[in-house]
This record gives C-alpha cells, sequence and structure tokens, in this order.
C-alpha cells in the first residue's frame, strides 16, 4: 500500500501545483478539466487510503515513537500535514470558490510541507539507534 499512497501524493502534488500555477499565472492548463478531475479523485482515494495506511504504518513502527529522530519528526510532519490537506480538500471540494482563504493557502502550502517530509523520511536512516 505504500508504494500506492507515493504514487497518489506525486499525483496530487503535480496536478495540484499545474492547477495552482495556471490560475495564479492566468493560463489555459492543457487538459484543464482532466487534471482537476485526476487531483479530485486522487483526492478521495487519498482520503480513505491514507489513513488506513498512517494507522497500520505507525502500528507497525511503534517502538520509533519512543524517541525524536529524524524519521519520527518527518512521519509526524506527513501525518499533520495530510490530516490537514485532506480537511482543507473536502472543505474546497464542499465549497469551491466560496472556501475560506486560509483553507485555500494551507492546502496549497502543506502540499510542498507534505511532498518534503515524504522525502525526508525517505531519506532518514532506518536502523533504530540504541537507547
Amino acid at each position: 500500500m505504500r508504494k500506492i499512497i507515493v504514487t497518489l501524493v506525486i499525483i496530487l502534488i503535480a496536478t495540484g501545483v499545474a492547477i495552482a500555477m495556471a490560475r495564479i499565472f492566468e493560463f489555459t492548463l492543457p487538459g484543464r478539466k482532466l487534471s482537476s478531475l485526476l487531483h479530485i479523485y486522487g483526492g478521495l482515494f487519498f482520503l480513505v487510503l491514507f489513513p488506513l495506511y498512517a494507522w497500520d504504518h505507525v502500528n507497525a513502527h511503534s517502538d520509533w515513537l519512543r524517541r525524536v529522530t529524524g524519521i519520527t519528526i518527518s512521519g509526524g510532519l506527513q501525518l499533520l500535514s495530510a490530516a490537514v490537506l485532506i480537511l482543507s480538500g473536502v472543505l474546497i471540494l464542499i465549497y469551491w470558490e466560496h472556501t475560506w482563504n486560509w483553507a485555500r493557502q494551507a492546502h496549497h502550502w502543506l502540499t510542498y510541507l507534505l511532498g518534503a517530509a515524504l522525502a525526508l523520511h525517505y531519506l532518514s536512516p532506518k536502523n533504530l539507534p540504541p537507547r
């Protein structure tokens, strides 16, 4: 399931940034509707799969939670940013143009935090340090 989650994150980041940049710089995005649909449906899959994966992953690696390391910090950042991304994404999906500006901004900027935390989590050493 990890590969599915990482693939979804990459798709969501790519489509989200493309949509946001097209809106910010006011240019027509080729395949705009397709990008939007891919982002929405990818987000809905993420909404379902990420909590299941996160629960299973945290339970399987609970020994890491006793120490503050790069892996626990990056994992916590991923969990927090993904939760806020999910909540803000649902708000944007429901209220679209009438969504609060802070929800849109949080949704945009937390995308970069999630990508960076995912990369840091992947690159962090996985051997548990001695007590």
